[in-house]
């Protein structure tokens, strides 16, 4: 059977100015509500999503479609 080596050692605790520095709650709020708001831009105004919307379209016509090939 293989021996497994198992860390057991106390991860130490970060002092007090790294704490500090990673609480920055304003950038953490501007991320989420960046995230979990709908953008203002309606989505045919969108160019990389039309285009994709595009190219979803063409995809799905040339599965479905019919074939003139």
């Amino acid at each position: 059977m293989r021996a497994f080596k198992i860390n057991n050692e106390r991860s130490v605790d970060p002092d007090p100015k790294t704490i500090e520095k990673h609480k920055d709650f304003h950038r953490f709020y501007h991320d989420y509500e960046r995230l979990t708001k709908r953008s203002k831009r309606p989505i045919y105004q969108d160019p990389k999503l039309y285009l994709l919307l595009v190219l979803i379209g063409i995809i799905l016509f040339l599965i479905f479609g019919e074939g003139y090939y």
